[in-house]
């Protein structure tokens, strides 16, 4: 759907409403990952936890933009994170819980924040200044996380020892 920039904001709220679904649907995977994947190394426990938290302040923030501009936000996951959080747990059947396809999804989940939140700056554009740069904060902070749950990959053999045997 292609949005244009009014005098009213009302593209705007829309991009912030679409945004709270994103970070709502981001969370929600988060938090299926903790709950279902029983033997959870604690650096990605950990890490998820701070995804969520840092997703609650991120969507706080495009609630209080919204009443700002005397929107209506719409606090709800949506339809296609439903869907995708069950074929997540379809896929976790075939593929298994392994770290490596947990991180891999995890990587997935942020590209899709990240395209969603460079679609929002590019309707946003330079036409309301407080609200891109709010978004733009936002993005830097998606990205930080993205760079951490990459650095998971490495991070494996750290907490995986092997055994050494002498004779």
């Amino acid at each position: 759907m292609l949005l244009t920039y009014n005098k009213t904001g009302k593209a705007t709220i829309v991009v912030l409403n679409d945004l709270i679904k994103i970070n709502n649907d981001r969370m929600g995977c988060y938090q299926q990952a903790i709950d279902q994947m029983k033997n959870l190394d604690i650096d990605l426990k950990d890490l998820f936890e701070e995804i969520i938290s840092e997703g609650l302040k991120f969507k706080q923030e495009l609630i209080d933009a919204i009443k700002r501009k005397e929107g209506n936000p719409k606090d709800i996951a949506t339809i296609s994170g439903m869907i995708h959080r069950a074929w997540v747990d379809l896929k976790v059947t075939f593929t298994g819980n392994t770290r490596y396809a947990i991180i891999n999804f995890c990587e997935y989940n942020e590209q899709v924040a990240q395209h969603a939140y460079k679609a929002a700056l590019d309707v946003i554009g330079s036409k309301d200044k407080e609200t891109y740069i709010m978004i733009k904060k936002q993005q830097e902070g998606l990205t930080a996380s993205q760079a951490m749950i990459k650095k998971c990959h490495g991070a494996r053999s750290y907490f995986n020892p092997q055994l050494v045997y002498f004779s």
